[in-house]
Order: structure tokens, then C-alpha cells, then sequence
């Protein structure tokens, strides 16, 4: 079975409501001294009513918006650092590996100007939104629709999302803080913390099924990049292996709810597919591999800056384009990754003819079947938001280093925690 999880899910989430979440997740920080003082929305649930039983199923529609239309933008900053995007703006510096705390795009920016999304802030409002409402939830402040608290629904999918909207900041930055206060944290501690949300996910007994499979990903996730083999092995065979959580949060309602790497890669035409990207073929032969499915519009040919060439993602060709959080994929190339040998060889093996890919893998040579273990997850989570740890782990925990390299580029393999934050914060 496939699990398809969206916040238009009728399943999920009430047609009614997404009006509310339009407004919701369109704000920005304004009024707020310090980066993660975010304070109620007064648009989706107002202040008075942040209690009220009747503002559930707004906050939870507001609360997993914010995260996906975070989500979007941190999948195009990682991959402009690694090797999945490359520049065609103002943004060499990111490009070169050498990001700066002082961005004020990466840092503070919720929407800058010409609708060009932050990461840091955004990515903050979907952590304080998920874990206001997580306290609301097992606070009892909901009894009528959420009569026991800690084995609801409603308390997994939350603990979900604060869940990965921590593990993309522990992906990407160099570290971290939450709630305006401090204390600067490593990725280390602040994966720790993402195993606890998801073990919150995972330990209610009533989670849908696309949250229980999507937070056991999440959570072997975590534990990989901590090097916790075992755990994060178990964990990845708890999965289905055909589950998928999609998140289908996207529209053209306004800029600020179109996904934004379709956004950045073929409107404004900022950022094109990186040449390693292009014309990808299986294991040397000519047959193009479907998952990296990328082209260039004859009739359009160039990026923002009439040089680079525009190569775009054939699987985000338009505004509403899906974006895949948590899949069976992942779950089995972390097993793959772990186990190595026949069984990584077999589950290439299985991936591929799932996609449709005729061609086989064979080796019994342990080194040539963990960069094929690496290189196939690279295609099949291909700007899924995956890459950058990724690239972090391989370096740290292998010392494989897959990090663009060349002249002018630099040695970053995170992004420095932005001086709006280091500023204001009193505990660091």
C-alpha cells in the first residue's frame, strides 16, 4: 500500500479550513524582537481563542502548512550548497561553500523581497507552531476532540512535524537554538531531540499509518546521522516498503503557497539542476535514468542571468507540485547503507525494477557496493531534502568526501548559525 498524506487530504484535514491556513502561513515576524519569538498567528487561530476546542483543526491545518512551505526552500538551500542545484543569481556565495552568518536571506528573512523564501526563520515558525500546539494538546486543553491526549492522532502527526522540522535544522545548520533563548546547541544534541519527538510519534497508540511508518524514517534518520547503526537499522525495517508520505500542501492560490523549488528552478529561473544532474544514465549505459528526469526548454534555455544553463526537474514542473517527506525508499537504502553486501545488492536490485529500471547491479566487492548504496540514494531522493545530510555524514562517518570541489569553492559543509539569531539571543 502507498500512504498519501496532504494537508488538502479530505482524510486529514477539512476542505473548510484552507482558507485559514492561506492567511496563516503568509505572515511574517514582524513585531517580534528576537528570531523565534513567534507568537500565535491572530489570522489562523486568533489569540483568544488558542485554547478554544473549536481552533483544532485550524492549528493543525497551520501548523503542517507552515512546516511544508518551509520545507521547499530548505530542499533548494541544501541542494544549492551540495551538488543537486547550482547558481544563476546573487547567491555565489552559498554556491561556493562558503555561506555567512550574516545573510540576511539565510538568517532572519521570512519572504524577502521578490518572494525569495528565508530558511532559518520560516523553518523556526514550523518548530514553535508544532511544539505550541503539541504542549495545547497534551495540556488536555482539548478534551472534547482529543479525550485522551497522549495515545491521539493529533499528538502524532504534531510530534511528526516538530520532529522534522528539527531534523532539517540539524541537517543543514552548524548549530542551533530554539525559543529565542537559547542555549546554542550542536547537531548532536539537537538530533537527540528529534528521537524524542519521533518516539513521542511513534509510542501513540492510535498514529494513521503514514505517520507511524513516516516518524520510524525519521527517527532511524536520526539515529544514522548519530551513528546508532542498530537503532537506526531497526527502526528502517519497521517500515512499509512501499509507504510514502507525500506532502501535497502546495497551490496557486499566491506565491507564498507555490512550492518553491519549482519556484526558484523554472519561474524566477534562479537556480538550475547541477551538471552531475544531467543526462544521467544507469550504470553507464544509455538508458536514461528515470528518477533524475531533467530538461532544458529549447525555447528557453537560460537562467535569470541569460548565461547559466536552465536545466529543469521534471519531477517539480509545476506550482502544486508534490513533495515526497518520508518513504519506504529511504528506509530500505539506510538498511542498505548499514548491511552492505548481498542484501544492499538486493535492495538496488528491488528499487529499481519498482521504478522500472531493467537494468541489475552486481559486486561482491564491499567498497564498490557502498558508493553504489550512495549514488542510488542520491537519484531515487533526489532534492528531497536528503542531500545535505548526506554529504555531512558520508564525510564525517566514512570519510567520503562528495562535496563540490573546484576553483573558488570553499570548504562549508553547514550553514553557520545566522548573527540575527547570535544577536538576540541572551543565552548565547
Amino acid at each position: 500500500m502507498i500512504y498519501r498524506s496532504s494537508v488538502h487530504s479530505p482524510t486529514a484535514f477539512p476542505q473548510w479550513l484552507l482558507p485559514i491556513l492561506v492567511l496563516g502561513v503568509s505572515l511574517t515576524l514582524a513585531g517580534c524582537d528576537q528570531l523565534l519569538e513567534v507568537e500565535p498567528n491572530p489570522d489562523t487561530v486568533p489569540g483568544e481563542q488558542i485554547n478554544n476546542p473549536t481552533s483544532l483543526e485550524a492549528r493543525l491545518v497551520g501548523a503542517e502548512a507552515d512546516f511544508f512551505f518551509s520545507y521547499d526552500m530548505a530542499i533548494v538551500w541544501g541542494g544549492l550548497l551540495t551538488d543537486e542545484l547550482t547558481n544563476a543569481s546573487n547567491f555565489i556565495a552559498i554556491e561556493e561553500r562558503r555561506p555567512q552568518a550574516d545573510n540576511g536571506t539565510i538568517g532572519a528573512t521570512d519572504e524577502a523581497p521578490e518572494g525569495f523564501d528565508g530558511l532559518w526563520t520560516p523553518v523556526q515558525r514550523a518548530v514553535a507552531m508544532t511544539d505550541l500546539l503539541q504542549d495545547d494538546i497534551q495540556a488536555d486543553n482539548f478534551p472534547d476532540q482529543v479525550p485522551n491526549a497522549s495515545n491521539s492522532p493529533e499528538l502524532a502527526r504534531m510530534s511528526l512535524f516538530a520532529g522534522y522540522s528539527k531534523l532539517i535544522l540539524a541537517d543543514l545548520f552548524c548549530s542551533l537554538a530554539f525559543g529565542g533563548t537559547g542555549p546554542e546547541l550542536t547537531p548532536a544534541q539537537t538530533y537527540q531531540q528529534v528521537i524524542d519527538e519521533f518516539t513521542l510519534a511513534i509510542n501513540a497508540g492510535d498514529a494513521a499509518p503514514e505517520v507511524l511508518n513516516a516518524a520510524y524514517v525519521g527517527r532511524a534518520r536520526a539515529h544514522l546521522m548519530l551513528g546508532n547503526t542498530s537503532e537506526a537499522l531497526s527502526d528502517a525495517q519497521q517500515v512499509d516498503p512501499d509507504f510514502e508520505f507525500i506532502g501535497n500542501a502546495y497551490s496557486t492560490n499566491s506565491s507564498r503557497e507555490e512550492n518553491d523549488i519549482w519556484n526558484m528552478i523554472t519561474d524566477s529561473q534562479r537556480f538550475s539542476v547541477d551538471p552531475r544532474y544531467r543526462s544521467m544514465t544507469i550504470d553507464g549505459t544509455s538508458t536514461p535514468d528515470p528518477r533524475v528526469e531533467v530538461f532544458q526548454d529549447p525555447d528557453d534555455q537560460f537562467a535569470v542571468d541569460g548565461s547559466t544553463p536552465l536545466f529543469q526537474a521534471q519531477k517539480y514542473i509545476a506550482p502544486t507540485a508534490p513533495i515526497r517527506l518520508a518513504s519506504g525508499f529511504e528506509a530500505r537504502y539506510i538498511i542498505a547503507e548499514i548491511e552492505g553486501g548481498q542484501t544492499a545488492v538486493g535492495i538496488i536490485n528491488d528499487i529499481r525494477s519498482e521504478l522500472g529500471i531493467a537494468e541489475t547491479f552486481a559486486s561482491t566487492d564491499e567498497t564498490e557496493i557502498l558508493n553504489k548504496v550512495l549514488d542510488e540514494r542520491s537519484r531515487t531522493l533526489f532534492l528531497e531534502g536528503q542531500r545535505m545530510s548526506d554529504l555531512r555524514r558520508y564525510l564525517d562517518q566514512y570519510g567520503i568526501d562528495r562535496f563540490p570541489t573546484g576553483p573558488n569553492i570553499e570548504d562549508g559543509t553547514c550553514f553557520p548559525l545566522p548573527n540575527a539569531e547570535r544577536d538576540n539571543n541572551p543565552d548565547i
